[in-house]
């Protein structure tokens, strides 16, 4: 009796433990990057196997800068003319170690938008083929989320340039449905109950690799970026 209460208790150490390390399914801080440099692919720190991913072409648009937190760092991503950019290889991506997308999962980070130019893109997806939702902030803050694909929008709000802002999307993929946050200065945004674009889960990856895109539309800008403070995906409602 005494063993079987012995494995007992380390299997359930073992679960817990598990279970702990994989609330987090991304972290990324840039506090170890070097100001000037580009963000590592891969992430330092837990959990293992999370990476940043960008081409070759589209590393001029992206470099580790000095937050606006003193002390802090961050990544900016700039919409500056870059050569050998095509349609498939503008995407900077935040994407999560492989986990179990049926089950609940929130995707949040902190960023601040500035200049004049090109719309952002921002999607959250399941690291494949697989698109939750998709949004667009453009130059004045209008912030559009599209509802069905190719491209039916609907402006939701406003985030205005300079604002610090926090977006979050929490998922619930076994009822097709996200909530929508967008924390900042002069007034939250908030939607619940948005159908997901895909209709078919079956459709999604699983096991996936939760993932967050963001990328600039056509065109170049030597004044326009987003400013990325931090970026976490997460069992765990922040």
């Amino acid at each position: 009796m005494k063993t079987f209460r012995f494995f007992l208790y380390s299997l359930l150490s073992v679960t817990l433990f598990t279970s702990c390390k994989t609330t987090a399914i991304l972290t990324s801080k840039f506090e170890s990057e070097t100001v000037g440099s580009l963000p590592a692919k891969n992430i330092p720190g837990d959990p293992a196997g999370d990476e940043i991913t960008y081409s070759t072409e589209l590393q001029p648009r992206i470099k580790v800068t000095a937050s606006a937190n003193a002390g802090q760092k961050a990544v900016a991503f700039s919409e500056i003319n870059t050569p050998g950019l095509t349609a498939h290889n503008q995407f900077l991506g935040f994407k999560g170690i492989s986990t179990d997308f049926t089950q609940p999962l929130w995707f949040f980070f902190n960023a601040t938008h500035s200049g004049s130019g090109e719309r952002l893109l921002i999607e959250i997806a399941d690291g494949s083929a697989g698109i939750i939702t998709r949004m667009y902030i453009d130059q004045s803050g209008q912030l559009s989320l599209v509802n069905a694909l190719p491209g039916t929008e609907e402006v939701v709000g406003n985030i205005p340039p300079g604002v610090s802002h926090t977006i979050i999307v929490s998922l619930n993929l076994s009822t097709k449905k996200f909530n929508l946050t967008v924390l900042k200065t002069g007034g939250n945004i908030t939607l619940t109950d948005r159908p997901v674009l895909i209709g078919d889960i079956l459709a999604y990856a699983n096991p996936a690799r939760p993932s967050i895109y963001f990328r600039w539309e056509n065109g170049a800008s030597e004044s326009r970026k987003y400013v990325i403070e931090e970026v976490f995906i997460s069992r765990k409602k922040p």
